[in-house]
C-alpha cells in the first residue's frame, strides 16, 4: 500500500489501462479498463489550475498505456526511429481528449465537466478514425474485445457504443468514490459500486441474451470454405528470391489438400489464402494461368491477397498499383478484385497523397511505384460455385479490419460472408495475435455475418455472428474446413454506421450549450 501511495496516479492509470488490453493469451484483464482512468481523474481534479501538470500527466498516461499495449509494434521490420515517430504521433492523438477536457473543466468546473468526458472521448475517437494519417489500432473499444457476452449491442451502436460505455463506467466509479469521501473500502462505496456494476453490466447482458435468441439460427445458403494459413517470416516475405518458393509452397499445400478431399468425396467451394498469398503481380509471369488451372482442377475458387496488382475493377480507376484481394474461380477466366481501401500510412501509402501531389514540386508523385493506390469501393465480390450458386463475398485486407465503415459498406452493398486476409508475421510471435483476431470478431458482431480469417503466422479461424471462433487446431500451419451460412440481412449499425456518434455529438452539443447559458 505504501508503494501505491507513492506511485503517481497518472502512472497507475497508464499501467491499468495498458494491462487491460487483450495481448496476454489465456488471460483476460479487460475489467481493469472499467476503472483505469479513475486515478488520473483524481490527479486532474487536484490540478485543475495547473495546465502543465494536467497536460504532462495525461500525456504520460497515454505513453505508458502505449508502451504496454502496443509494444509489439517495435517488431515491425523498419527502423526504430520510424516506430518511435509512429508512437509519438499516436500518443498525441490519444492525448487530445484530455487536452480538450482541460479547457472545459476551466470553464464549467471539474465536477460538471467530468460528465462530458465520455462524450469528448468517443467523439474524438470517431474523428480520429476518419483521418488518413492514423493507425486505428488502439481505440478504447478493443480493450473489451474478449468480452463477447458484454459487447453484443454493437450491432446497434458499433464499436463506438463500447467506447462511450467504458468511459462512462469510469466516470460513474470516480463519482461514487468522491461521494464516499475517497474511502475505497467503506460500506457506502461498496454499495454504490455494486449498483453501478449491476447497471453497467446488466443492461448489456440482457441485450446479449436477446441477441442470442434473435440470431441463433441464421437463414441462408451454405458455403463450404477451407482456410489455408501460412507461416512465412517477415524476412522470407521481403526477400524477392523467395517469391516463387512462397507461392509454390502454398499452392502445393492447397493442391494436396484438394486431392485428399476429393478422394474422400468432399469438396470446398472456396479456398482462402492470407493477404501475403501472392507476393508479386499476376502479370509478372504465367501465374494467373497456373492458378486458373489449379482452381479448375479443384472445381472451386481461391481468394488470396496480392501486391503490386495493376489490374482494374472499374474503368474510372485508370489502372494503378494496388494491394488487392483477388478471386480466381473456375467459373470465370478473368479474376475479380477488391482493391484495399485503407492503406498503412507511410508503408503502403502516403496520407492524403492525391492532395499533396497537387502541390508544385512535391517530391513524391502520386504514381510513385514505392507506394500503392487506394481502392475507392467497398463492394463484395461475386463467387459462383460449381453448383451455380451465387455468393457475395466481402473482402477485408489486413489494415481494413480496423475500419468498421468498410465492413458496414460491404454489408450494405450485399455482402453475405466476410473474408479477412491478414499478414501478421511482421510483428513477431507475440501476444498481439489474440488482439488482432479479436478485432475481426468485433466486425463480425457489428454486422452479424460469419467470417473466414486467413492469416500468415497470426490466428486463422472461422468466426460466427456472435464473435465466437473456431481456431486452426493446435497446429497453425494446418488447413481447416467449415460450412458457413451466408446471411443477406443488414444490422441497424451497418445501415447507419454514424448514427451513434452523431447522437452522442448532438447530446454533447445540447448539454454544452445549456451549461454555457447557465
Amino acid at each position: 500500500m505504501i508503494f501505491l501511495k507513492r506511485t503517481p496516479l497518472w502512472l497507475i492509470s497508464g499501467v491499468l489501462y495498458g494491462l487491460s488490453w487483450p495481448i496476454f493469451q489465456q488471460v483476460n484483464l479487460s475489467f481493469l479498463a472499467w476503472f483505469a482512468f479513475v486515478p488520473l481523474f483524481l490527479f486532474l481534479e487536484k490540478n485543475t489550475d495547473n495546465f502543465t501538470k494536467s497536460i504532462t500527466s495525461s500525456f504520460g498516461t497515454v505513453v505508458i498505456f502505449e508502451m504496454i499495449a502496443a509494444g509489439w509494434l517495435f517488431n515491425f521490420p523498419t527502423t526504430t526511429l520510424n516506430v518511435l515517430l509512429m508512437f509519438f504521433l499516436e500518443d498525441i492523438w490519444f492525448f487530445f481528449p484530455f487536452f480538450i477536457f482541460y479547457f472545459f473543466q476551466k470553464k464549467f468546473t471539474f465536477q460538471k465537466s467530468i460528465w462530458l468526458f465520455p462524450f469528448i472521448w468517443m467523439i474524438w475517437e470517431w474523428i480520429y478514425l476518419e483521418l488518413e494519417f492514423t493507425m486505428g489500432t488502439h481505440l478504447s473499444a478493443y480493450s473489451q474485445s474478449s468480452n463477447l457476452w458484454l459487447i453484443q449491442y454493437i450491432d446497434i451502436t458499433g464499436m463506438w457504443g463500447i467506447s462511450f460505455w467504458l468511459l462512462f463506467f469510469n466516470v460513474l466509479t470516480f463519482k461514487a468514490y468522491k461521494n464516499c469521501n475517497e474511502e475505497l473500502f467503506s460500506l457506502s462505496f461498496l454499495k454504490k459500486i455494486s449498483f453501478i456494476a449491476l447497471l453497467m453490466l446488466g443492461i448489456p447482458l440482457i441485450y446479449g441474451m436477446y441477441s442470442a435468441n434473435k440470431y441463433k439460427d441464421l437463414k441462408g445458403k451454405n458455403l463450404n470454405v477451407t482456410v489455408v494459413p501460412t507461416q512465412f517470416t517477415a524476412k522470407e516475405l521481403l526477400n524477392p528470391e523467395n517469391y516463387y518458393w512462397i507461392i509454390e509452397n502454398t499452392l502445393k499445400k492447397t493442391d494436396s489438400l484438394a486431392l485428399r478431399m476429393k478422394d474422400k468425396g468432399i469438396y470446398s467451394d472456396l479456398y482462402v489464402w492470407p493477404e501475403s498469398g501472392l507476393v508479386y503481380s499476376l502479370q509478372e509471369s504465367n501465374l494467373e494461368a497456373i492458378l486458373f488451372e489449379a482452381v479448375t482442377d479443384w472445381k472451386s475458387a481461391l481468394i488470396t491477397g496480392g501486391r503490386s496488382i495493376k489490374d482494374t475493377i472499374r474503368e474510372e480507376e485508370n489502372g494503378g498499383n494496388y494491394v488487392s484481394g483477388i478471386l480466381i474461380s473456375h467459373k470465370d477466366r478473368k479474376p475479380s478484385y477488391h482493391h484495399k481501401t485503407v492503406l498503412s500510412p507511410g508503408q503502403e501509402g502516403i496520407p492524403y497523397h492525391s492532395l499533396l501531389a497537387k502541390i508544385p514540386n512535391f517530391p513524391i508523385k502520386e504514381n510513385d511505384p514505392r507506394f500503392f493506390n487506394k481502392g475507392k469501393h467497398s463492394k463484395p465480390i461475386e463467387l459462383i460455385t460449381k453448383n451455380n450458386t451465387s455468393f457475395l463475398i466481402g473482402v477485408s485486407l489486413c489494415f481494413e479490419q480496423w475500419y468498421p465503415k468498410h465492413w458496414a459498406e460491404l454489408s450494405k452493398n450485399g455482402a453475405e460472408i466476410y473474408t479477412h486476409l491478414a499478414a501478421e508475421g511482421w510483428y513477431g510471435d507475440v501476444g498481439f495475435m489474440t488482439f488482432m483476431a479479436n478485432v475481426s470478431r468485433i466486425r463480425s458482431i457489428e454486422n452479424r455475418k460469419q467470417t473466414v480469417r486467413s492469416a500468415n503466422i497470426g490466428i486463422s479461424c472461422f468466426i460466427d455472428q456472435f464473435g465466437r471462433t473456431t481456431k486452426i487446431n493446435d497446429k497453425p500451419y494446418l488447413p481447416v474446413n467449415k460450412t458457413l451460412i451466408a446471411s443477406n440481412s443488414t444490422t441497424f449499425y451497418a445501415k447507419n454506421p454514424n448514427f451513434f456518434p452523431f447522437l452522442v455529438g448532438l447530446i454533447f452539443l445540447i448539454v454544452t450549450i445549456k451549461q454555457s447559458l447557465t
